[in-house]
């Protein structure tokens, strides 16, 4: 019955924050919760958008480490091992995890702030020389899980209109 109540528990946890939070939880033991759900979700959509064509670019792999690290102010080598993690989730879980990513960040986060979350995914799948359409949709998808706008949407693409694949 002990084994039943544990094996519940964890479960649940899973489901509420994901596997990579449970993760940086057991390396990062003296960052805050609260800092450490944000990166974790943070840097699961950025390896969820580089991964959607199930194909990582080192380039995209190179925009996510730097993107974190201006998001976080980790140094190179924490900001690596968290990409690194983030990585390996996503290969591990596909897009299971993207609902519960969006969730929390629209729940703490301002609009602007998640606006930026948006930007910072469409330059990730622009790194490696065009956005994709799938990646495109994926970030359409995450937009409307983080509670923003079609609008907020058709500006961050902008951005990077000339990388568009669909366009070309």
């Amino acid at each position: 019955m002990d084994f039943m109540k544990f094996f519940k528990s964890q479960t649940e946890e899973t489901e509420k924050y994901g596997r990579l939070f449970n993760k940086l939880k057991k390396v990062y033991t003296d960052t805050s919760e609260d800092n450490l759900l944000k990166l974790s979700c943070i840097a699961g959509l950025f390896a969820r958008v580089a991964y959607v064509d199930l194909h990582l670019d080192i380039n995209e792999i190179k925009k996510m480490k730097e993107l974190l690290s201006d998001w976080s102010r980790l140094d190179e080598l924490e900001t690596d091992k968290i990409i690194d993690m983030a990585i390996e989730n996503v290969k591990e879980m596909a897009d299971l995890e993207n609902h519960i990513y969006t969730r929390v960040l629209s729940s703490v986060l301002s609009e602007d702030i998640k606006y930026k979350i948006i930007q910072s995914l469409f330059l990730i799948a622009a790194s490696d020389g065009e956005v994709a359409s799938i990646e495109s949709e994926e970030i359409r998808l995450i937009c409307k899980g983080l509670i923003l706008t079609n609008q907020h949407y058709i500006a961050a693409r902008a951005e990077v209109l000339e990388y568009l694949k669909v366009l070309n």
